[in-house]
């Protein structure tokens, strides 16, 4: 991995301003003549992964912890604490530090564009990878952001960003579309990449995005109409037939083996190796969350809610001991330590669970084949109104696959059985995301665009101390952070629900009609 090593000198221009959205990037920090090399253009585009490294934690706490099947085990009035008890705020520290990182991620794309882009000694090859990686981490930051807060600034160029308003929902959309479009057009496939270089955003992973942003874009937009709707939902679907050269791990937890970094069912990861932080770790905080206690009942930063979602899994299928950790064997004392409540088990690494909390190494699952086919069966879904064959098949693979029948291209015993309404399939759908997807940034996302975000957490059953009840309708946004809010009152209106909201921008209650 060493070309995607990212060195405190190259984040150094992009982490320390308070107005993300006017950052000095590090082209500038460098001169009018960079890049001059291929190396040059490299060491700028490196920079742009960056953002990314930092922010697997705040990712997870938002999208997580924020759901009825997690909860936080630090002090509940932490920033995660309070994330996990549904009681966030503008000031909420990770709500913070992930629009700070997404906006950085977007001003050193933004950098990279433009000077890779006017750059005449470079070579082409990698002026068109540079670029291709640059449009990819835009749209991938974008998309995030959109998600996150709705309308957020729509920053493309460098000399942009002071004063700038929110963007409507249905532009930012558009650009990510064509960043990705973009992206596919630039990106070599992820087998023609180096070894070196495995891990770099690929023409698969920029296609992936897309089947899931045409997929989103369908399902929380409104603007075009149903007409509009039906063909986002059909370009998800040609965008995941286009995601080729990856097939499904079968053993589930390959997914996550520092023996087996960008297998063949990854497309797209936060490379979190050894080799890239100061202090010797690999820098993926989720494996400190879900071990940081080691084996004591102690709970540790991240703990499911509540055992009966370990139970809710079929005892044949590999991803409920994949997903979480009833039992786990202990070196140290040569035996089984069983735990009260499951451990959450793919950010746990078995062959040095001592260390692993520390070394943080385990990479963080962003898009990968098993996610994909899911995605694919969904839109057909949504484009036609019920599953067929196609779908139908897309889901299989992934149930074979949990059940252990090889090939998964072979009809199983445990394969969904024909006949299901547009209904019943969307939550065969749903089921199967949460099995498949559990702790790898997913529900939030998933709840809030299936418009159920809010049903689905009062109706959890959860022990109420944990707050999951305390959900309501302005929760299907988060706010923008106050800091930022300081800086450009006027632009950045909050959303609704929240302190200082402006219903004459937000609406009486845009989220009517919502579960």
């Amino acid at each position: 991995m060493k070309k995607l090593i990212y060195t405190l000198i190259i984040a150094a221009g992009l982490s320390s301003c308070n107005d993300n959205l006017t950052l000095t990037p590090i082209g500038e920090l460098m001169g009018g003549n960079f890049p001059a090399t291929d190396d040059d253009a490299i060491a700028l585009t490196n920079g742009v992964y960056q953002p990314n490294v930092g922010i697997s934690t705040g990712l997870s706490y938002l999208s997580d912890l924020t759901t009825e099947v997690e909860i936080s085990g630090e002090n509940p009035n932490s920033g995660g604490g309070l994330l996990s008890l549904l009681q966030w705020d503008p000031s909420n520290s990770y709500v913070n530090s992930v629009w700070n990182a997404l906006f950085t991620g977007i001003t050193s794309a933004n950098d990279v564009i433009e000077k890779v882009s006017d750059s005449k000694s470079i070579s082409e090859q990698i002026r068109k990878r540079s670029l291709g990686e640059a449009q990819f981490l835009r749209a991938y930051y974008y998309f995030y952001a959109v998600q996150f807060w709705g309308e957020v600034p729509l920053v493309l160029k460098t000399s942009e960003g002071s004063g700038v308003t929110r963007a409507a929902v249905d532009d930012v959309y558009a650009q990510i579309v064509k960043d990705l479009q973009d992206a596919a057009a630039n990106l070599p496939a992820v087998s023609e990449y180096a070894s070196s270089d495995k891990g770099r955003a690929s023409k698969g992973a920029a296609y992936a995005l897309l089947a899931k942003v045409y997929l989103t874009w369908g399902q929380v937009s409104e603007g075009g109409g149903a007409t509009a709707k039906k063909e986002r939902f059909g370009k998800s679907i040609e965008a995941a037939n286009l995601v080729t050269g990856y097939q499904l791990e079968e053993e589930f937890l390959a997914n996550w083996s520092t023996s087996n970094r960008n297998g063949k069912e990854n497309i797209f990861s936060t490379q979190h190796n050894l080799s890239q932080l100061a202090d010797g770790s690999g820098g993926n905080h989720l494996v400190h969350c879900t071990f940081n206690t080691g084996f004591t009942q102690t709970i540790p930063h991240v703990i499911l809610s509540d055992v009966k979602y370990y139970e809710a899994f079929d005892s044949r299928d590999q991803r409920k001991n994949g997903t979480y950790a009833k039992e786990l064997y202990n070196p140290g004392g040569d035996s089984i330590y069983v735990f009260d409540k499951p451990r959450i088990r793919k950010y746990i690494d078995v062959n040095d669970p001592y260390g692993s909390a520390s070394n943080r190494n385990i990479d963080r699952t962003i898009l990968r084949y098993a996610d994909v086919l899911l995605v694919k069966a969904e839109a057909i879904n949504e484009y036609n109104g019920a599953p067929n064959a196609e779908a139908y098949e897309a889901v299989n693979q992934v149930l074979r696959r949990a059940f252990k029948h090889f090939p998964v291209t072979t009809a199983s015993a445990d394969d969904l059985t024909p006949g299901l309404s547009y209904d019943g399939f969307k939550k065969v759908i749903q089921e199967q995301r949460t099995f498949e997807l559990t702790y790898e940034q997913s529900r939030w996302f998933d709840l809030v665009r299936w418009r159920i975000y809010v049903k689905t957490l009062k109706d959890s059953g959860v022990d109420t101390k944990y707050g999951k009840q305390n959900v309501s309708l302005k929760n299907y946004r988060f706010p923008l952070p106050q800091a930022q809010r300081n800086i450009n009152p006027e632009g950045l209106w909050q959303n609704w629900g929240y302190d200082g909201a402006d219903e004459s921008k937000t609406g009486a209650n845009p989220y009517a009609g919502f579960n």
